[in-house]
């Protein structure tokens, strides 16, 4: 079966990781759990949205009731949609197989990301209809929306990352989801007033200066105005950067330094 798989597989990086992309792409169509991630995810938010931000009980027309609970919902969903990326290949005994293939460990670790990725997109897109129910109801503005939009898949993109590196790191889904789940709190909840004013006493301003620029709270919250800053954007593209690394890094020394 091995052998099979190696004739028809491209070494190329580019080949390699499109290869990858598509074949958990069509994992994800032919089970059941993409459905209901994205379900959940556009029920949750909306009834988030109406119910706790009181969206239209604002009195004006525009989103930022829905966009505010995007991380706290991130910090749970990013977690459960990665947790399978690495330790369900462990725990069917695919990994062995998959490893052997001709394939870059950066090809292995970015065609995974990029395809739960294009699954959260998807979910994003899913919820437009609201966008354009509330711009129905009133002047809204469209560049700050779409703003808000590029900060949350950059947002979930980071909580991916992290959970990909989690899921490298851990051969069962339920250790890999409680530490990615554990890491994305912590760096979501370092941006909250009350964590800065509660660790200031104990540590000193640069102690908790630097505790809470890890926030990834704050990195979306400039986008979430629908105001893209350059720091934020390096920040999410780092942490998402960081946690491929170390998934490639658990990868690699699990294939045993090997391509």
């Amino acid at each position: 079966m091995t052998g099979s798989w190696r004739s028809v597989w491209p070494k190329g990086f580019g080949a390699g990781l499109m290869a990858i992309y598509r074949r958990e792409l069509v994992q994800d169509a032919r089970g059941l759990l993409a459905y209901l991630f994205a379900a959940s995810f556009v029920a949750v938010s909306v009834l988030l949205a109406f119910q706790v931000g009181g969206l239209f009980e604002a009195g004006r027309a525009d989103l930022a009731a829905f966009f505010q609970f995007h991380p706290w919902l991130f910090v749970v969903l990013m977690p459960a949609l990665s947790m399978r990326a690495w330790s369900e290949e462990s725990r069917t005994g695919t990994i062995e197989t998959l490893l052997s293939l001709p394939v870059s460990v950066p090809a292995l670790v970015l065609g995974k990301f990029l395809a739960a990725w294009t699954l959260v997109a998807l979910m994003l897109i899913l919820t437009t209809p609201l966008w354009i129910g509330v711009s129905l109801l009133g002047p809204v503005d469209h560049q700050a929306t779409l703003t808000a939009y590029l900060g949350s898949f950059l947002l979930a993109g980071a909580g991916l990352a992290i959970g990909m590196a989690a899921s490298a790191a851990c051969r069962s889904q339920v250790m890999s989801f409680i530490t990615a789940l554990g890491v994305t709190f912590i760096m979501t909840a370092a941006g909250l007033p009350l964590i800065a004013s509660t660790l200031m006493p104990i540590l000193g301003t640069s102690a908790t200066a630097a505790i809470t620029s890890i926030s990834l709270l704050d990195a979306y919250a400039g986008f979430e105005r629908g105001v893209i800053d350059v720091d934020s954007l390096i920040h999410l593209l780092g942490v998402s950067g960081l946690g491929l690394a170390l998934a490639g890094l658990w990868v690699d020394n699990r294939r045993g330094g090997g391509r």
